[in-house]
Parts: structure tokens; sequence; C-alpha cells
């Protein structure tokens, strides 16, 4: 019988990078974890593993999992682990809305903790090149480090003076900045270090993101279908951040033309009162084939939704305002944002806007970039 403690040792054993042919492992992520950051981690995929498994009871019945269990002579939770593989679709949406979110927070530390350890042995194959143990080029880079100035200080400071004033928090004394700023030249040179190394060496991550995935049968697609990289934008119209993330769609779009395409569905929040009806709206726009249009043109008057006239903003584009008006009444655009809103609870969304990159879960902007970046890389 394949025991818990088999299990886990061929799970130590998963290599997670290779970094100049030596392999990293899963143990060693965890051999590297110190805490609190341990522990934080350890509290992460116990709770992936209690929600995971609450899932799975709750789709497949504990007298029936208890029963598989005995039948195979497993433990239960492998029962749970095996449902939870193999059903993750059927689940209740909720449930797998808090699935996703936790399988974001371990993959998150594992990815921080990885990208620790790769740092750590290019640092390491810089030391050797030199002729040097990293201890010694840790030295070496200390005393490339100026002094400490009273300038410096006097920056310092003042800006936690006036952090203090914003937070209420007490500064620390000069000795404890004079540290902070030395290590952070020390941490400069070192990266400088590690980059240069990078550049040259044969760094291959096997850390697989968490994917979700996402129905987008009903959304509105700006780009060609058939493009590599498909990010799934769940939007708000009254969101002032998803206006701003329009910004960076369009530089993306700029910068990878065909190889992306954006597809638009409906996540209207509860507390934007004006949301719902410009989704419903733009779902209308959506029918005529004007959805790309009657989109921007939502997001361009935003400050407007609150005294919106969506059938004469429709007439101005040149839509058909009768077949726009009858569609808003007919209940069919209110059906598919609630189907939308179904998709996205679904696949974790705690708030807009909220991207899928090939079935990557982004939830800020700024990170949309990078993952879209090595999506397309990784499609060439």
């Amino acid at each position: 019988m394949f025991t818990f403690v088999a299990a886990a040792a061929v799970a130590a054993a998963e290599v997670l990078a290779v970094v100049n042919g030596k392999p990293i492992t899963r143990g060693d992520l965890e051999a590297a974890l110190k805490d609190p950051t341990r522990h934080q981690y350890h509290e992460a995929v116990a709770d992936l593993r209690d929600v995971e498994h609450a899932a799975a009871r709750d789709f497949l019945g504990r007298r029936a999992a208890e029963r598989e269990a005995n039948e195979r002579g497993t433990p239960i939770d492998s029962v749970y682990a095996r449902v939870a593989a193999t059903d993750f679709d059927h689940f209740d949406a909720n449930l797998r809305n808090r699935i996703q979110q936790q399988r974001e927070r371990v993959y998150g530390a594992e990815r921080a903790s990885l990208e620790d350890l790769i740092q750590q042995r290019l640092f390491e194959a810089a030391a050797r090149a030199k002729g040097m143990s990293p201890d010694e080029l840790t030295r070496a880079l200390r005393n490339k480090v100026a002094p400490v100035t009273k300038k410096d200080l006097d920056f310092i400071k003042a800006y936690e003076g006036s952090k203090q004033q914003a937070t209420a928090t007490i500064p620390p004394g000069e000795q404890r900045l004079e540290a902070a700023i030395t290590s952070a030249r020390i941490e400069q040179l070192r990266m400088a270090v590690i980059d240069s190394v990078r550049s040259r060496a044969k760094v291959e991550s096997r850390l697989a993101p968490p994917r979700v995935n996402v129905s987008t049968a009903n959304a509105s697609v700006v780009g060609r279908p058939s493009a590599p990289v498909r990010i799934v934008v769940f939007t708000d119209f009254e969101c002032p951040y998803c206006f701003e993330a329009e910004q960076t769609l369009s530089h993306i779009r700029d910068k990878y033309g065909d190889r992306v395409a954006v597809y638009y569905l409906n996540y209207p929040l509860p507390n934007h009162v004006y949301a719902r009806p410009a989704a419903v709206a733009a779902m209308c726009a959506a029918a005529q084939g004007r959805y790309a249009a009657y989109h921007d043109y939502l997001f361009a008057h935003q400050q407007d939704l609150a005294h919106a006239d969506y059938a004469a903003w429709a007439a101005t584009m040149g839509l058909d305002r009768a077949a726009f008006e009858a569609c808003r009444s007919s209940g069919d655009a209110d059906r598919r944002v609630d189907q939308d809103i179904r998709e996205g609870i679904a696949a974790g969304v705690a708030a807009t806007p909220t991207f899928l990159v090939n079935g990557r879960l982004v939830q800020d902007s700024e990170a949309l970039g990078e993952v879209v970046a090595e999506e397309a890389s990784d499609s060439r």
C-alpha cells in the first residue's frame, strides 16, 4: 500500500527548478524557509487542504468517502484529494472560489521562496567563479559599500518622521538606520552580482502555477480568438481600478499584437449601484456587434454613470436604439451578467479588476504584464 510517508517522500523529491544542472527540490524549498515564513507557508498549505477536503466531502458525501477509503484501504484524506483533483469543476462555486484563493496563497509563497533559492545558487556560482566562498564574497561586497554619512541619516530620519505622522509609528534610532542603509547597499551589490550571473546561467523553473478553467462562451473578445495568450478580464464599469487597467491592457495589446486576445466578463460589485446597469447595456451593445466601442465609451464616461442615458449613448454610436432598448428589457442581458458573475465566483475572483492569463489568476494590473510576458515566452 502507498503510505502517507511514501507520498510525503515523493513530494519532497519533486524538482521545482534546475540551476546550471543542479536541481532544487520541494524538500530544499521547505528546508530553506525560516520562521515566521515557514509557519505561514505550512498554515497556507493546511488551509488549502482543509478547504479542498471540505469541498470534496460536500460533493461526495462523508459516508461515500469513508466507504471508498475502506474499500481501497487508503486514508480518507487520499479520497478527498482524488475528488478535488477529478471533480473540481462540479464543486459549489463559492467553495471553488475559496480553493482558488488558497491555491494562489500557496503558490505565491512557493514562488517567492524558490526565487530566493535560485538567487542563492546563482550567488554561490558567482563566488565559486571568483575562487571565494559566499561569505567571503559578501564581505568583499561589504568592503565596497561607502560609509553611511550624516546626510544619509538625516534623509532617513526625515522619511521616518513623515512616516510617523502618517502611521503613528516611532522612528528607529540612528544606529538602526545606519545598519539598514548599509544592508540595503550590500543587497544592491549582491543583486547586481546575481543579475550578472543569471544572464549567463541556465535556470529552469518547474514550479507550475495554479490555473483556472473559465467559460468564455459569453465573453466579448478583443483580438484574435486563436491567440496563444488569452486574457480573461472580470470588469466593473464603475470601478476606477478597472478604468486604469484599460491602459495596461492597451499597452499589452500594442506590444504583443495578435498573440494576445482579451475576453471581457462582467463582475459588477454589489456596492457599485451603477455597475450592473452599465454591464447590461454593454451586453446589449455586444448583441449588435459593438461591445468594444461601447465598452470604451462607458469607461470614458465613468463619472456620468449616475445619470446615464444608455439608449441615447447607443444611438450616438450608431446602434439600433429600438433593438438596444428591447434587449435591455428582455432580461437576456441580465442573465448573461449573472452567468459572468457565477464564472467569476467559481474562478476565485475577489475584487475587480481580476485577470486570468491562460488560466492564471492575476489580481493586480502591475503583475499582469509580467505574467503575460511569461505566457507569451512559453507559447513560442
